[in-house]
């Protein structure tokens, strides 16, 4: 029963969000379309209330990630008048990236570098898996073999063969997480590295809307409180614990972005010393990274894997 419920849910989201997008208002549209994403979320977390967090978090991420994209087109249909014929608008749901008109253009053939895609991604899948083995022989350093695992395995793994397998079928899908080590600044790794599918989900739908309002600092620092609150819904809802942790780790990031910019507005870049960038970058993501991944969390989603 539970399945099929969500299974609905998901189902109504996309045929609600694409009427919401042909009205003229774009008041109306927008408030729709993010009142649309907290109802299904409200609704989907009550009916797994009672399932184990493991679950509560999938659904909440995969209901979540199907609202998004109705805000998201609502804004991109709005800027270029334009519109995804309804077969494209149900695919953009079987990808996990946030840029709709994706799959507006499709190549006659397929995309060259697809096998490529597809190689590295299994290559790194069973890396992944390798590591997550390993992660239960382990009795030092567990936990951060398993979430290394896991990123590999579904970050750099599932998601580069999922990408190929739409650049194989003529849709131009990239890699969403692309070497996140090289980066040399803040600003580098969550716009250019790091799970490209929320940046370009929070740049749509927060970033943009406010930048003409309240300037590029303000529109960046609300974007990375917004990042919080998403992340406080898929992290500490499920295991109702620890919440306000995963908001202070973005807001701690939205400090960080706001003073690279004030230090590159006097003239000095971070990343123009690639040394001092990365450590710089380092020091950022994992000092405060207890705050994200944390202990609640952990015992009650990660360990029990």
């Amino acid at each position: 029963m539970i399945p099929a419920l969500i299974a609905l849910i998901c189902a109504c989201i996309p045929v609600l969000g694409y009427r919401i997008a042909l009205l003229q208002s774009m008041v109306i549209k927008r408030s729709l379309a993010w009142g649309m994403a907290a109802f299904a979320l409200m609704l989907a977390d009550r009916i797994v209330f009672a399932q184990p967090a493991v679950t509560r978090m999938i659904v909440i991420i995969v209901v979540l990630l199907y609202a998004m994209k109705s805000v998201t087109y609502v804004e991109c249909s709005s800027r270029t008048q334009g519109r995804l014929p309804v077969l494209r608008w149900v695919a953009f749901h079987f990808w996990i990236g946030m840029k709709p008109y994706v799959f507006a253009k499709r190549k006659a053939e397929p995309y060259r570098d697809a096998p490529k895609y597809m190689k590295m991604g299994i290559a790194r899948l069973l890396l992944g898996l390798l590591l997550i083995i390993l992660s239960s022989y382990s009795s030092i350093g567990t936990t951060a073999l398993l979430l290394t695992g896991i990123s590999f395995a579904g970050h750099f793994g599932l998601l580069n063969i999922w990408a190929g397998a739409w650049r194989w079928a003529g849709f131009d899908c990239q890699q969403l997480f692309r070497n996140p080590v090289m980066a040399k600044s803040l600003n580098e790794f969550w716009s250019k590295r790091w799970n490209l599918a929320f940046s370009e989900m929070t740049t749509l739908s927060v970033y943009r809307p406010l930048l003409g309002i309240i300037g590029k600092n303000g529109a960046a620092f609300i974007s990375f409180l917004f990042s919080g609150i998403m992340h406080e819904l898929a992290i500490s809802l499920p295991v109702r614990q620890s919440f306000g942790m995963p908001l202070l780790y973005f807001v701690i990031h939205g400090i960080g972005i706001v003073a690279e910019r004030v230090l590159e507005g006097k003239g000095f870049f971070i990343a123009s010393i690639p040394w001092l960038g990365r450590v710089w970058t380092f020091v950022w993501l994992v000092l405060p990274l207890p705050l994200l991944f944390n202990p609640s969390f952990l015992k009650a989603i990660m360990w029990p894997i």
